[in-house]
């Protein structure tokens, strides 16, 4: 974690410009629908992005033009809340009258996208993995089942195998970032470190919001061999813009990566 004067001039940058062109800041945030707590919280949650400087924004448990959030593509209106941001839905199952899943948001054009269903656990709601590919980087997120460990594992193999088939030889780093529903010691975020490195920190909760005593929410780098620096890391608990605990029932995490030189 930073001392309190570092962590306070890491959020106090992202209000300004000052900051250099190869850094990045990737967020990860479960926003429970947009509406755990508070109707219509979507400017909410646009002003807290935009407070930490946000330049992409991994979004779990979102709907898609459901009868339980007012017919309202979820995605598409927090990225219309940024300014006109591009995005990419991940549908994990059809959900009264519409369907539910992850998405990505960016700042940058999305140059390609996919998603690829993850194995279900017995019982529990569909999953899946969202990548988008930008022109410095590329970012995925997924929502890993929430009741069984041995579901999780088997999710993270397959993510571990698709990403490293399309990615092992990329010369662009590759960030994940999700609500994994899994302790830093488990099982499943042991077999996820197979294949990537966790930069978020994992002695800080993220759920619940409003009393944080598990961290199951990360940002992960793929291990393709390509070096990125690490500027600051942190999970988010106050905003200027709001309370964060009235949000969501998780609390965002934010990751600023300085990226390699462009060649």
């Amino acid at each position: 974690m930073f001392p309190p004067l570092l962590g306070l001039m890491f959020l106090l940058a992202g209000c300004g410009d000052s900051r250099p062109a190869e850094t990045v800041r990737l967020v990860t945030y479960n926003a429970g629908t947009f509406n755990k707590y508070i109707a219509d919280d979507y400017p909410l949650v646009a002003e807290m992005m935009r407070e930490v400087g946000a330049d992409a924004v991994c979004l779990n448990e979102l709907d898609s033009c459901t009868t339980r959030t007012g017919g309202v593509f979820q995605l598409e209106r927090i990225a219309r809340a940024m300014g006109g941001w591009d995005y990419r839905f991940g549908r994990a199952m059809p959900y009264r009258g519409g369907s539910y899943g992850v998405g990505v948001m960016t700042r940058e054009r999305i140059l390609d996208h996919f998603t690829v269903a993850l194995p279900r656990g017995e019982g529990a709601e569909p999953r899946v993995l969202t990548v988008v590919e930008l022109a410095r980087y590329v970012i995925a997120t997924t929502h890993l089942d929430h009741t069984s460990a041995a579901a999780q594992r088997d999710q993270v193999a397959v993510i571990n195998r698709v990403m490293r088939e399309r990615y092992a030889e990329a010369s662009k780093p590759v960030f994940l970032g999700g609500d994994l529903n899994a302790l830093p010691d488990s099982g499943t975020l042991r077999a996820l470190q197979e294949a990537w490195t966790v930069l978020t920190p994992t002695d800080g909760g993220t759920y619940p919001s409003h009393d944080p005593k598990k961290c199951i929410d990360y940002i992960l780098q793929l291990d393709n061999g390509v070096t990125c620096e690490t500027v600051g890391a942190r999970v988010l608990h106050r905003f200027e813009a709001g309370d964060a605990a009235r949000a969501s029932d998780h609390l965002p995490v934010l990751l600023e990566i300085r990226l390699p030189a462009e060649s």
